[in-house]
């Protein structure tokens, strides 16, 4: 079970219609940046093999991704998969969440999550499939990610697992991180205003996109990318986390950006320049998001989200062999 990933869900950039952007947004290739981002990582990379951002094992896994899509790194992935097979061996990779970002990465690098650490990590996810198609009982987001999971390892989805995610889109047009719309109960952005508060989000939404795309299941009742609409920055041209706050920041634009791969639509005008603007071209880095007029800090969680996005890769992202060095890069 889940031995061989067999995927075909990489979308070439060439696919899409990219409107002209600034000269200064192209200073550099994407690849380019992409690979200055990777070296950025393998900086940050502790000595156990971690790369720790928003959480040790979860942020290591996407920065194995981020290797994958940058086709730098061998080094720094071979030694991140190091440290999340003891996680495994120890224990640590039982939430729904980190089971499915540890299979993800594991067969992007081209490994066995059917038999890792001493787990079948694939076996230990679809086991959790209820008869309504929830994997689980954890957040509607750790759900996409479990699907995205299950085909990244080649098994198959069965159509009642997206039918679930499809039924808990919010009228908006989003999905919110905890449950499924709830008509009885919720608003549009799936807030029930008492022991719900949680709203459709950007970062849920592009996991459900792209994980509805994989399985081939699509039949939303709104546009997700109208909904995408609602939470892009006009200043900045990227995309917020939800509708409370829009600013843009670097995690949740290239979820976006994902998603607009995944599903094959044609990225908007200036997004990619705005991912772009907050990277520190010469180290790598990203910058989470905007202090007044200039980027942020450089930002680890940031860099490892960034690069899928700005390569226009969506999840599950394929193997290929990669390169065992990065670039040098200054510190920033």
């Amino acid at each position: 079970m889940g031995s061989t990933p067999r995927r075909t869900a990489v979308v070439l950039a060439s696919l899409f219609v990219i409107v002209a952007l600034p000269a200064s947004a192209w200073a550099a290739s994407t690849q380019t940046l992409a690979k200055r981002g990777a070296a950025y990582l393998v900086t940050q990379q502790k000595s156990n093999g971690s790369i720790p951002a928003f959480s040790n094992v979860g942020s290591t896994a996407d920065a194995i991704l981020a290797f994958q899509a940058a086709g730098v790194g061998g080094r720094a992935e071979t030694a991140a998969i190091g440290f999340l097979k003891a996680k495994t061996q120890a224990g640590k990779v039982t939430t729904l969440g980190l089971e499915s970002k540890v299979v993800l990465a594991l067969d992007a690098a081209g490994k066995d999550p059917g038999a890792f650490g001493g787990h079948d990590l694939v076996g230990q996810i679809e086991s959790t499939l209820a008869p309504n198609g929830r994997y689980g009982t954890d957040p509607l987001l750790e759900d996409a990610l479990a699907v995205l999971a299950v085909v990244s390892a080649g098994d198959t989805v069965p159509t009642k697992a997206s039918t679930w995610l499809i039924d808990g889109q919010c009228p908006d047009g989003g999905w919110a991180y905890d449950e499924p719309y709830n008509p009885s109960t919720d608003d549009a952005h799936c807030n029930s205003g008492s022991s719900d508060f949680y709203n459709s989000d950007s970062n849920t939404t592009s996991y459900v996109v792209q994980a509805l795309e994989a399985t081939g299941h699509t039949g939303w009742a709104v546009s997700p990318f109208s909904f995408f609409d609602t939470v892009r920055d006009a200043v900045h041209g990227g995309w917020s986390y939800d509708q409370s706050f829009v600013s843009t920041d670097a995690n949740s634009t290239a979820l976006v950006l994902q998603a607009y791969a995944a599903a094959h639509v044609a990225v908007p005008k200036g997004a990619l320049a705005a991912l772009r603007d907050l990277q520190y071209q010469s180290c790598g880095a990203w910058a989470y998001t905007w202090s007044e007029t200039s980027p942020g800090p450089p930002d680890v969680g940031a860099t490892i989200g960034a690069i899928p996005g700005l390569l226009l890769a969506p999840l599950p992202i394929a193997h290929t062999a990669i390169t065992q060095g990065t670039p040098t890069v200054p510190s920033c």
